[in-house]
């Protein structure tokens, strides 16, 4: 496998980076494109729960703790009004 990526990326004309970073580099990008994390896990990446997956990308994921907060208000104020 190691000598067929090799190959693959000379023909490509890039530098040659390890399995194991394509594969973190390849689910960085599916999570990037705003890909759903639920087919992300078992699809692409094989892991048997999502738990495995959120633990190893959950900080690549969209949002942050105001935003969190920001949503929740503007959901709860919907709501009430």
């Amino acid at each position: 496998m190691r000598r067929r990526a090799l190959s693959a990326w000379k023909g490509a004309d890039l530098d040659p980076i390890g399995l194991h970073e394509a594969r973190h580099t390849a689910a960085s990008m599916m999570i990037a494109s705003d890909a759903d994390i639920k087919a992300i896990s078992p699809t692409a990446m094989g892991h048997t729960s999502i738990t495995i997956t959120l633990d190893r990308y959950g900080h690549l994921l969209p949002g942050s703790v105001s935003e969190f907060g920001a949503k929740m208000d503007a959901y709860l104020e919907g709501r009430a009004g």
